[in-house]
């Protein structure tokens, strides 16, 4: 169930549920729990939700100092129009797989609420999870790669035998066995 919160004139917010003021740091912590929040203007019933989550997200990021900033970010979504929004989305998302695997679930959820509060169309989203998945699934298979050659490497630098080698060795003591038996025991015709 979403939570109201009531924004008045004099620029200070109220919890409906809780029946008292909050700020935008309550606000987070609520968006952190999970709770799902629509901030309402009081006198017109505008949706101020957007705006808030914004302040939100601006307050939190004083004083850091990145390589990309949200300035930066939001400035972009700006020049280049609502119709790139879920070029953005994909990129922050796919972004995101090279710290954490993205899951299937989460990108779902996040895809599905941007549908319902019509920032991307239905098709738009599905185009979106499938591009999004594709690039997942070619950095995943980059990653494995490298995580192998990672453990080849710690394993030749221990002089350690792999599993591969094993399994080879085997084979081949395997086809050694067979032909000893054969010489032991010649089949006579």
């Amino acid at each position: 169930m979403t939570r109201i919160i009531k924004k008045y004139l004099n620029r200070k917010m109220y919890d409906t549920e809780a029946s008292k003021p909050i700020t935008l740091a309550g606000i987070a912590a609520l968006i952190v729990r999970g709770v799902d929040i629509q901030v309402v203007d009081n006198q017109t019933g505008d949706d101020l939700t957007t705006l808030i989550l914004a302040q939100i997200i601006l307050e939190q990021e004083k004083g850091k100092s990145e390589l990309l900033s949200l300035p930066m970010l939001l400035r972009e979504i700006i020049k280049r129009g609502r119709g790139s929004l879920s070029e953005i989305i994909e990129k922050l998302l796919a972004a995101s797989t090279e710290s954490a695997f993205l899951t299937e679930e989460k990108a779902r959820e996040v895809i599905q609420y941007l549908v319902e509060k019509k920032r991307l169309g239905k098709s738009e989203g599905q185009r979106l999870l499938k591009r999004i998945f594709s690039k997942v699934n070619k950095r995943r298979g980059v990653l494995q790669s490298q995580i192998e050659t990672g453990i080849r490497q710690v394993l030749g630098k221990m002089d350690i035998v792999s599993r591969a080698e094993v399994q080879e060795l085997r084979k081949n003591l395997q086809e050694l066995h067979c032909k000893v038996d054969t010489l032991a025991n010649p089949k006579t015709k």
